[in-house]
């Protein structure tokens, strides 16, 4: 990326629209825009950041593009810091890929994917952690994954990481000092920094663990219905759709392979898996059915073990209790709709609480999501802390995390402080590869090659 050039793109999707949106940002934004554009009314200086009527002009056989609006914006008060100009043409792609093709004859070169995001980041503007979350809202699905996205942009996290680097930034001038200045009498005591530090590594031990909640609020959290044969999984599946995704007949070993759908409950992402019942296997496709089915538990968020109300408690129940194990699970006792035969005594001596729902007539069906809604999201929503939903700050933060521990456990056994200073800065330079101080070259491609080319 050359930040001399001027840069364009179509900053709307593809396909026919109301209005697109072509944005020009570089030293030659405003010169390349005012060469060819014809406004409605002669205007012999544009005010920025004030809409104007006319046309786009081909200047070779002044032929007239499309009417437009356009607007001229100054640096640094943008949002790549440099000269903007954006011009609002009709959505269609004809009239779009004529005027971008228009602006690259006049110098400007199209933009590389996220190259206007990562302007404004070499630019000062975002740190990497606000940059990243601007692809974050671009792709938020849920209420809850656009609100961490937002408090991300807005700066929740990147706060944090500042105040830890004080943190570690104080604790290492009170360490070089005590180096360079051995002799001399300096009014700084290192030992006053292992506080700020223990709490500074519970802090981010408290931030890292978040990951978990965040990834479900990014990703979506994957929930697996088990059980045995014919307990009425597949049912389930369609009745907490609203819609008939499952094939459901009397036959046991009807559903033989994993069926996926998305839901949603509360703006939280969930990933619905029905499975093939786990029991003996008749054949060997309903054999690689129910290996695919242990398999998958031992990935998923949250298991439901759903059993047959009408039915005994079989040998065939207590393997799938077996499998599931320590597994975070809910239990839901369905078919409550029919006479009942299961003894619940089994369930009771096990100190097992369930929740009695039926799939057919939709009863304890609202409860049900209740339960798996808390037992996912455990309150965090009541916190109303920010979470780590990116697996790269996660893994840093462990890693700074590390090296203040190794600082402190050195500077408890009065360990030489040239081996605590190489902790503190390895933990600073850990941290500003989360906000992008110390971020390699090769790392922001990647990030930023996420994006689209707009953006």
């Amino acid at each position: 990326m050359d930040d001399a050039d001027t840069i364009c793109a179509i900053s709307t999707p593809t396909g026919e629209g109301g209005i697109g949106i072509i944005r020009i940002s570089g030293k030659n934004a405003h010169p390349i825009v005012r060469e060819i554009f014809k406004g409605r009314n002669k205007h012999r200086r544009f005010v920025p950041r004030k809409l104007y009527l006319g046309y786009i002009i081909n200047l070779r056989d002044d032929k007239e593009l499309d009417e437009v609006f356009v607007v001229f914006m100054r640096a640094p008060y943008t949002y790549t810091c440099e000269d903007i100009s954006e011009i609002y043409s009709h959505g269609g792609y004809g009239a779009q890929k004529a005027v971008l093709s228009l602006i690259l004859d006049h110098g400007a070169r199209l933009a590389e994917p996220g190259e206007f995001t990562k302007r404004a980041f070499l630019n000062g503007r975002i740190d990497l952690v606000q940059a990243e979350s601007v692809l974050d809202i671009i792709r938020s699905e849920t209420d809850e994954e656009l609100d961490c996205a937002v408090k991300y942009l807005r700066g929740a996290i990147s706060q944090q990481m500042g105040q830890f680097r004080k943190t570690l930034q104080d604790a290492l001038v009170a360490v070089e000092a005590t180096i360079d200045f051995p002799e001399e009498d300096i009014d700084i005591k290192v030992s006053d920094s292992l506080g700020p530090l223990r709490k500074a590594a519970a802090d981010i031990t408290a931030l890292s663990d978040s990951y978990y909640q965040g990834k479900g609020i990014k990703q979506g959290f994957d929930v697996l219905i088990a059980g045995r044969t014919n307990v009425g999984k597949s049912s389930l599946l369609n009745t907490l759709l609203t819609k008939e995704k499952a094939i459901v007949t009397p036959l046991p070993g009807t559903t033989r392979d994993l069926i996926e759908d998305t839901m949603y409950l509360n703006g939280v992402k969930i990933n619905l898996i029905d499975t093939a019942g786990i029991r003996k296997p008749d054949n060997i496709i309903e054999e690689e059915g129910i290996r695919r089915v242990k398999e998958k538990i031992s990935e998923a968020d949250l298991v439901v073990w759903l059993l047959d109300g009408s039915q005994p408690y079989s040998t065939e129940d207590e393997e799938v209790f077996r499998t599931l194990g320590q597994r975070r699970r809910l239990v839901a006792v369905n078919k409550t709709d029919l006479p009942q035969s299961l003894n619940r005594n089994a369930l009771v001596s096990r100190n097992i609480q369930w929740i009695e729902i039926s799939a057919v007539t939709g009863a304890g069906i609202d409860a049900l999501k209740e339960k798996t809604y808390l037992n996912l999201t455990d309150g965090f929503k009541r916190n109303n802390v920010p979470l780590i939903t990116n697996v790269r700050h996660r893994n840093l933060l462990q890693n700074v995390k590390n090296n203040i521990e190794r600082a402190v456990l050195l500077m408890e056994k009065e360990e030489p402080f040239e081996l605590v200073a190489f902790e503190l800065r390895e933990g600073l330079d850990h941290l500003g590869g989360i906000t992008g101080e110390t971020c390699t070259e090769d790392i922001l491609e990647k990030i930023f090659h996420q994006f689209c080319i707009g953006k």
